[in-house]
């Protein structure tokens, strides 16, 4: 008997145009449900992954059967009705793995997602073709299969890929309509690689599910599913739609200035982060901070600041554009959003609108005030694809601008991070840098002016970090200060200072800084008490230095710490005198030993007229409470003469001393001897007079 000839599968148009356009259509709403998807976060973000799985899935499903179906094998056929089920299965979970891969953020996330649903789908075809029975049998060209399967795995790659890295709003139009042709190209790849041989012996199982039954369920199941898809993406247009009302709502919630509020911004962030995913475009986020707001508080009254403060809103409300979006974070912060296709140009130029306002002075009673603001903005999401970090990064930008000089315009960069992040580190170190013994004390000694001889040093932290060598106490102090480091710090310097000093290593008076910190702390007096008890070093050679900011916080408190200071017999200098804006006020209401003139004046003695008369009439004024005069920062002998010659008692700078270690110190204290004696101030005086 001979055996029947194998022929090709024919198609019917009409099926297979069907089959293109229900996957076209549910790919379509799983790609929107994707990218709301990737907008979200958390339980929220499960859902919409759940619902654009199940739609995209469900449509795969249906148009890999109605392809089937629209083969015309001329022989009769039918379904495993198990295997169906098991077909609808992978789909879906193929598309919720392939989603959640897609959507995460590492480098090559969209293409191994969508090689995920590649392969997902190839498994489909290959249960569904294993679970069709017809009376006959099917045989493959190996070639052509090879060629579904590159076609599976890179279209569905390149799908995902435009999903998730959309270059303008018709990308993820792209992406569903990438996958609708993956389906018909696999279609016809796999059936033109197949032919049928006919076989009377092989009749079709009872249970299988007659074509034509199966083909009205797939239709009924496949109106269902995107149905409720589509729906549930109709009621998320008009849920977002509401949002954008309540926003608008919210918008005039601040009760001063009538701007929105936080919780307005957060929910207008949220709108505007996800619309720019829907449209391919970018938002930019701004942090603005007016400088020097609270002299103003501290001028005037806080009525008055409110008063500023709402003319200051209404000016940046009235420079507001299109797609533009200001709110007050509170106090003198405020925050914006934009949303462009063209930044970071139009975010410069919207910082730059507001900045703007700032040009005229603000009318504050009959006083005419005038304001900077340091503005910094950072791009979604280019910049950052979180959106919440997104406005940290506009808040780091801010403070990196202000730091740098007020009324500036940053743009966030990575760089900062790590600049923020080398910062933390430093910051760890730092709190057992003493426990490491990588804090070590430098001296610089302080001479008499009478005759430049040495009466005494001040101690100055240093430190050795292991990596990164001698940091500048301008860069760990504040560092210190802020963390909080600085209290077990300052308490590790004045122990080791006074050891030095009992131990005859330092000659007359030590001086310690002490810190606002420090001083805040009730027990200060105790601490240093027991310390003294430890050491052995009598009080009367201890002296301690504090700024006028170190007391006015809590002038009470500070005032009495100061007098338990002077009944153990310790000195106590005002330090930085003439820096501060109270600073007679203070003199006279704290009992001060000593004045420590501050080197800015002397840097620029005596050649600078107003200098010169600025110290003439602090020396005179110690002079008349009872107080010594320390001159910090003397460099040349003219400065020397000078100050000498108005009744300066005493003095500090390099021209007598370089700060020195411990080790060093011995060699600077008979270095700053043999200066006295080879360099009496007679001598000096009039090497300085004929310099000049």
């Amino acid at each position: 008997m001979s055996q029947a000839a194998p022929y090709a599968f024919a198609y019917h148009q009409i099926l297979v145009a069907i089959s293109g356009s229900v996957c076209l259509f549910g790919t379509w709403v799983g790609m929107r449900h994707f990218a709301r998807a990737r907008a979200t976060r958390g339980s929220t973000r499960v859902g919409w992954l759940f619902l654009a799985s199940v739609g995209t899935g469900a449509a795969l499903w249906a148009s890999t059967f109605i392809s089937i179906l629209a083969l015309d094998a001329s022989l009769n056929s039918g379904f495993e009705p198990v295997a169906t089920g098991v077909v609808l299965l992978v789909a879906i979970v193929a598309c919720f793995l392939g989603f959640e891969i897609g959507s995460r953020h590492f480098t090559l996330a969209p293409e191994a997602g969508g090689l995920v649903i590649g392969a997902g789908i190839l498994v489909m075809h290959f249960i569904a073709f294993k679970s069709w029975h017809i009376e006959g049998r099917v045989e493959w060209n190996s070639f052509g299969v090879a060629m579904t399967f590159l076609l599976g795995l890179g279209l569905s790659a390149l799908a995902v890929n435009r999903a998730n890295r959309p270059v303008t709003r018709w990308c993820r139009h792209g992406a569903a309509v990438v996958l609708a042709f993956m389906i018909c190209a696999m279609h016809y790849a796999l059936t033109a690689s197949a032919a049928t041989i006919a076989d009377p012996s092989m009749l079709l199982p009872a249970y299988v599910i007659p074509a034509h039954v199966l083909g009205l369920a797939v239709f009924g199941a496949i109106l269902l599913v995107m149905g409720s898809g589509f729906s549930t993406y109709v009621i998320d247009m008009k849920i977002r739609t509401e949002s954008a009302d309540r926003i608008h709502q919210l918008s005039f919630n601040d009760s001063m200035t009538g701007l929105p509020n936080r919780i307005a911004f957060n929910e207008r962030l949220a709108f505007d982060a996800a619309d720019a995913h829907e449209r391919a475009q970018q938002l930019a986020a701004f942090s603005i901070n007016l400088d020097g707001f609270k002299v103003v508080n501290d001028m005037f009254n806080h009525s008055t600041g409110d008063l500023l403060l709402i003319e200051v809103a209404e000016r940046m409300r009235r420079r507001l554009g299109p797609g533009e979006f200001l709110a007050r974070q509170g106090g003198d912060e405020f925050l914006g959003l934009q949303m462009s296709g063209n930044h970071p140009r139009d975010a410069e130029a919207f910082a730059e609108r507001i900045a703007g306002v700032f040009a005229q002075p603000f009318q504050v009673g009959d006083q005419q005030v005038r304001l900077t603001a340091s503005i910094g903005y950072a791009i979604f999401p280019v910049d950052t694809p979180d959106r919440d970090q997104m406005l940290s990064n506009a808040r780091l930008a801010m403070d990196r601008g202000k730091s740098k000089q007020r009324g500036l315009i940053c743009r966030y960069h990575q760089e900062m991070d790590d600049t923020a992040r080398a910062r933390r580190a430093l910051a760890r170190d730092l709190q057992s840098a003493a426990a490491r013994g990588e804090l070590e004390l430098h001296y610089q000694l302080q001479a008499t002016l009478a005759d430049g001889k040495t009466c005494g040093a001040e101690a100055l932290m240093r430190w050795h970090h292991p990596k990164r060598g001698m940091i500048s106490p301008a860069e760990f102090i504040p560092l210190a200060e802020e963390t909080g480091a600085i209290v077990a710090m300052g308490e590790w310097a004045l122990r080791t200072a006074c050891r030095d000093a009992a131990e005859g290593r330092i000659p007359g008076t030590v001086a310690v800084n002490l810190s606002p910190l420090q001083f805040g702390r009730d027990d200060l007096a105790d601490v240093i008490h027991a310390i003294l008890l430890e050491t052995g070093l009598s009080p009367r050679r201890l002296e301690v230095e504090v700024t006028e900011s170190t007391i006015m916080s809590d002038q009470s408190r500070g005032l009495h710490i100061l007098r338990k200071l002077k009944a153990m017999g310790i000195s106590v200098a005002m330090d930085d005198f003439g820096t501060g804006y109270s600073s007679l006020a203070t003199l006279h209401a704290f009992p001060f030993d000593k004045i420590k003139l501050d080197q800015s004046f002397v840097k620029r003695l005596p050649g600078d007229a107003a200098a010169a008369a600025i110290v003439r009439t602090v020396l005179k004024l110690g002079e008349s409470l009872g107080m010594p005069v320390l001159a910090e920062g003397i460099e040349t002998a003219a400065q020397w003469e000078f100050l000498r010659s108005e009744g300066c008692a005493r003095g500090q700078g390099y021209l007598f001393a370089r700060p020195a270690s411990l080790r060093q110190l011995p060699d600077a204290i008979e270095a700053a001897a043999r200066f006295a004696s080879d360099e009496p101030p007679a001598k000096a005086f009039a090497r300085a007079r004929a310099a000049t």
